[in-house]
């Protein structure tokens, strides 16, 4: 049987349209801290390389997830099931690396701080552990809660909403920092 490729014009087009290139992927390594977002990732490598077959992206994830990772889901992968095999290992991973909701909450209402973040990433991070159990009033009040005070006496006037805050507070931020600097070289 011949070898089907382009130099061969000679190729009937249904023998070009069996023939499968094989279309190389680099998935990014697995990120327990959010898996969801690792699948994004992986999925639009697949979109992009036209990667539609259940097998071969299921195949795709065991080639690139660590074997310390695979051993949790090893009655999983002993024992696939016929169909949607990628469905499977996928909600399996997440099941088991993401965090409850209840933890995404402890987190946000406990464990925040401003650090060296823009007010904005600090927004981006709060409104993703909160997903959709908190509203806007809510999280403009603890993102308030995480700003310096002069920075939370010139927002508190703004009826914004919360992402023109976040804004605003982010060039403020600019501003006091050129401050903050040149007070740390005169002393």
């Amino acid at each position: 049987m011949n070898d089907v490729n382009e130099a061969n014009p000679t190729n009937t087009p249904a023998e070009r349209a069996q023939h499968v290139d094989r279309v190389a992927i680099k998935p990014p390594p697995f990120w327990k801290a959010d898996p969801k977002l690792w699948f994004v990732q992986l999925e639009a490598q697949f979109a992009l390389s036209s990667i539609t077959t259940d097998l071969t992206k299921y195949n795709h994830v065991l080639s690139v997830v660590d074997t310390s990772i695979l051993s949790q889901i090893s009655e999983l992968l002993l024992n696939p099931p016929a169909d949607n095999k990628y469905n499977a290992i996928k909600d399996r991973l997440i099941s088991i690396y993401s965090d409850s909701q209840e933890k995404k909450l402890k987190t946000l209402l406990s464990d925040m701080n401003l650090g060296d973040k823009k007010p904005s990433q600090l927004l981006n991070e709060m409104t993703r552990l909160g997903g959709s159990s908190v509203s806007c009033e809510l999280l403009k009040t603890l993102l308030m809660q995480h700003l310096p005070a002069q920075m939370q006496s010139v927002l508190a006037t703004s009826n914004d909403n919360l992402d023109n805050l976040a804004k605003m507070a982010d060039k403020i931020a600019e501003i006091e920092q050129p401050r903050n600097f040149t007070k740390k070289f005169k002393n």
